[in-house]
């Protein structure tokens, strides 16, 4: 009798202590959340682009000297003709600049730009009937562009984000000289000592115009700081000054700018790259990290006694 007691009061233990154990089993513990950690979507960023800029037609103006003057040798008034075309051939632009993102949603920008296109033009003769004379202007214009943009980014799919945009700024418009020739089918018909064939030459024109755009594009992730951005650009340059008066023209007295533009209408499909500067990198930030669940307890049956 003495030996089976403390037989029984081990076996009591071992059961007292396998139902203790098998309650903990049933109890789940709640997924821990932990706090991501915030990611800035604010910060610095360089771009650089390269464009296909279409050729584009405008139009223009220009003076021409009226009157022999009492001399002779001057001129009674400037009456002023236009263009029947005036067009800018296709270029390649490059350009850069530095950013802003505020969020995740809106940034903005100044950004250069620079291309170089040659110029066509072409008028009738003044006073001549147009199937015997025409002008054929030939020349070549820089055109630099300054602008201040601001962006908003519409909606996002996956690493696509798409957007839409406007700025503002300067256009720098620079004329190389521009040789205006005399073009006539059928040189007899005006007689002796007309200018058939010849070419004047006029002096290029500079100047500073206000210039605006519109943009709508795309930007893709490649990592989370490089970015492709590929989009349109619509920009308007107002019109201005374009060439000076020929050596003739100005030994009468002429001065200033005998040719003008109505302007530009530059319309360019372009790609680059946006790296973004930031200590976490950029956009949104990441899902919340759940710890994983304890796995569950295996299976242990109840002993059976007999």
């Amino acid at each position: 009798m003495s030996k089976f007691l403390p037989a029984v009061a081990v076996v009591g233990a071992a059961l007292l202590s396998f139902t203790s154990l098998a309650r903990a089993a049933d109890i789940v513990e709640e997924p821990v959340y932990v706090e991501p950690v915030p990611v800035s979507t604010a910060g610095w960023y360089l771009r650089g682009d390269v464009g296909y800029v279409a050729s584009s037609e405008t139009s223009g103006r220009y003076g021409y000297l009226k009157g022999a003057g009492k001399d002779h040798a001057s001129y009674d008034f400037i009456q002023e003709y236009h263009y029947d075309k005036f067009e800018t051939d296709s270029a390649v632009m490059v350009g850069g600049g530095l950013g802003y993102r505020f969020n995740d949603f809106a940034r903005v920008d100044v950004t250069a730009d620079w291309f170089s296109s040659d110029l066509k033009g072409s008028s009738n003769c003044v006073d001549i009937d147009s199937r015997y004379c025409s002008y054929d202007d030939k020349s070549d214009v820089d055109i630099w562009l300054l602008m201040a943009n601001a962006y908003v980014d519409l909606f996002h799919y996956g690493a696509v984000s798409f957007y839409g945009g406007a700025g503002a700024g300067g256009a720098y418009v620079d004329y190389g000289t521009l040789r205006n020739k005399f073009k006539c089918p059928d040189a007899g018909y005006l007689g002796a000592g007309n200018l058939c064939g010849e070419t004047y030459e006029h002096e290029g024109r500079s100047s500073w115009r206000f210039a605006a755009s519109l943009m709508a594009g795309a930007t893709f992730d490649l990592t989370t700081r490089l970015k492709l951005d590929a989009g349109y650009k619509y920009t308007r340059i107002a019109e201005g000054e374009a060439f000076g008066w020929d050596s003739t023209d100005r030994a009468r007295g002429a001065g200033g700018a005998q040719g003008h533009d109505n302007g530009f209408d530059i319309h360019t499909v372009r790609a680059g790259l946006r790296y973004e500067f930031g200590g976490g990198g950029f956009g949104k930030a990441p899902e919340p990290i759940y710890a994983a669940a304890p796995a569950e307890p295996a299976y242990l049956p109840e002993p059976v006694f007999k």
